[in-house]
């Protein structure tokens, strides 16, 4: 039992043997989660793991004839992940009431975030996050450094610990990752540590034969909250059974974790998973399975010959218009009845409570729309009406976005703060380019931080279509607008030449605006709509007080174009005179 006399972020010396003495304990007292983890695997692989250790995820406890034969958790946790994580929530800054310089750096802050999501990988691995959420109950996305770079990976919610007495109200002070790492991983990380990381324990296994082919050791990360932000009472050390790797304060009010739940728990710090909920329609789905499985293979013809009979197995054959000789009673052929209808509708009820709790159709889940729902309105209010259901959920998804960013961006300035230079590449829609936190550095109290879907538009092509053109009909979108919006793979190519002189002047006043480089304009450039273009982002920029000698850019561009008409048109009159 861990019963210190300091507790282990109080401690100066030997911290990991409080930190493993209290990492076994909370174990050993939260076994229920481990038993209800590997329940809630069991369910959605269909396989019956016999633990959640490195070397028995993958060993069977059965055989196969123990699987289930239609499983309902496996189709309910991947249907509503496609569902929900099929969207790429972008994050935007806004400022109020902030000058150019303020509302430039926002500019930057959103482009330094994309830059960073992409080079994390996040839209790859959010959606897997999602899925432990759906069949733990948790998903969890550790943000950490690792050197000079951020990274964002998954984590198996299992690794996770909390003490359930400071999570009573979901806010723990104190949490621990036990996770199992490569011995030469940590010796490159820790070469200073070299003989204690060879002397350190193996990972223990539950089965008596220890791999031949790896060489891995159990190591616990801890972090112990400060009490209050920027202060310097907190904790972070990352240790073995045998040796204390990295011991350092922690400044932190939050844990370099991002958390989502399928649904909150009342109280406590773990959410409830769909797995979980739907856990009594697939047991009475499984007896239900096995009991027509039995009867169907019971269910096979009989033949009932009368005692005494000289009629023999060699007599009941499949020739046509066989004889059979028999005496006395003549043989009676029967084929029992299988399973009743009744069996059946009752599984078709299950199927359908289990979508009920799911708060999906069987359509959806069949990738299939409603008959007669063809046109883009009609498909639209069926999406929405379908997405109400997830509203919270799709809510905690955007969050985790939220969260993550907030932590990448506090990852970055700390890089900065150790001297390092810190820089992403943004992958804009029409070229590449660097962001330097150094250029942004805002606070925190400086900007304001919004989620929003990839796209307003809908997924599908024709309710796209549909919307393109309700808002051109509005006039919402003119049709050179409303054609750049049609980026379907067979038109894309058209389209980014028709819509080519939009993201030139585009480009030309970021530039201006942003660089304060100036470009003059081409006599092959479509000059009028530049000058309406510029003239736009003029007015635009004074509003913002972007600085006057990026405003000069701006009025000489627009100068400049009219002389480049001017001359055009007297060469074009000039002409006109030389032919008359």
């Amino acid at each position: 039992m861990y019963k210190p006399k300091e507790f282990w972020w109080e401690q100066t010396k030997d911290i990991h043997e409080d930190v493993f003495s209290a990492v076994t304990t909370l174990a050993e007292d939260q076994n229920y989660r481990a038993k209800d983890n590997l329940s809630w695997l069991r369910l959605f692989s269909n396989v019956n793991a016999s633990g959640l250790n490195s070397d028995s995820y993958s060993r069977r406890s059965g055989t196969r004839a123990d699987d289930v034969t239609l499983n309902i958790v496996h189709s309910m946790c991947t249907t509503v992940t496609s569902k929900i994580a099929k969207n790429r929530p972008k994050v935007t800054f806004l400022t109020s009431g902030g000058d150019w310089s303020l509302k430039r750096k926002a500019k930057l802050l959103d482009k330094f975030v994309n830059g960073q999501f992409y080079a994390t990988d996040i839209y790859t691995t959010a959606p897997k996050v999602f899925l432990d959420a759906t069949v733990f109950g948790t998903g969890v996305m550790k943000i950490y450094q690792d050197g000079e770079r951020i990274v964002a990976e998954r984590v198996f919610p299992n690794e996770v610990i909390s003490d359930d007495a400071e999570s009573f109200y979901g806010k723990p002070r104190q949490m621990f990752q036990r996770k199992i790492v490569s011995r030469e991983v940590l010796l490159a990380a820790y070469p200073e540590f070299e003989k204690e990381i060879l002397n350190a324990s193996k990972a223990e296994t539950n089965n008596s034969g220890e791999s031949v082919t790896s060489n891995q050791v159990e190591c616990v990360e801890a972090w112990h909250l400060a009490s209050k932000k920027g202060s310097a009472d907190g904790r972070h050390c990352i240790c073995l059974d045998n040796v204390t790797l990295l011991e350092e304060s922690y400044d932190k009010d939050f844990f370099p974790f991002v958390f989502i739940r399928w649904t909150e728990n009342l109280l406590g710090f773990w959410g409830q998973g769909l797995a979980e909920q739907l856990l009594g329609v697939q047991v009475e789905i499984n007896k239900l399975l096995n009991r027509i499985q039995e009867q169907m293979h019971l269910a096979t013809p009989k033949v009932f010959i009368e005692t005494g009979s000289k009629i023999s197995k060699a007599h009941i054959n499949n020739e046509v218009w066989g004889v059979i000789e028999y005496t006395g009673t003549k043989p009676d052929f029967h084929v029992p009845r299988t399973a009743t209808g009744e069996v059946f509708s009752h599984l078709d009820r299950l199927f359908g409570r289990a979508y009920e709790v799911a708060g999906i159709s069987e359509m959806a889940a069949q990738a299939k729309k409603p008959a007669g729902l063809d046109s883009g309105v009609a498909i639209r209010e069926f999406s929405d009406i379908q997405s109400e259901r997830f509203m919270l959920v799709a809510q905690a998804y955007e969050n985790l976005f939220l969260t993550a960013a907030r932590q990448m961006i506090d990852i970055a300035r700390d890089i900065e703060e150790q001297g390092n230079t810190y820089e992403v590449i943004s992958h804009g829609d029409k070229y590449i380019e660097r962001i330097n936190w150094k250029d942004i550095d805002l606070e925190e109290d400086q900007y304001v931080m919004q989620i929003y879907p990839t796209a307003l538009l809908s997924t599908t092509p024709a309710a796209k279509l549909q919307t393109i053109q309700e808002m051109a009909q509005t006039g919402l979108l003119n049709p050179t607008e409303a054609r750049a919006l049609l980026d379907y793979p067979d038109l894309e190519a058209v389209n980014q030449l028709a819509t080519a002189f939009i993201d030139d002047v585009d480009l030309l006043i970021e530039e201006m605006i942003e660089k304060g480089r100036y470009h003059p304009p081409e006599t092959f450039s479509n000059l009028e709509f530049a000058i309406q273009r510029v003239q736009s982002a003029y007015l635009r920029a004074k509003i913002d007080k972007v600085p006057e000698e990026r405003l000069e850019l701006l009025r000489r561009y627009m100068d400049d174009a009219i002389r480049v008409i001017q001359t055009q048109q007297m060469a074009q009159q000039a002409t006109q005179q030389a032919m008359a």
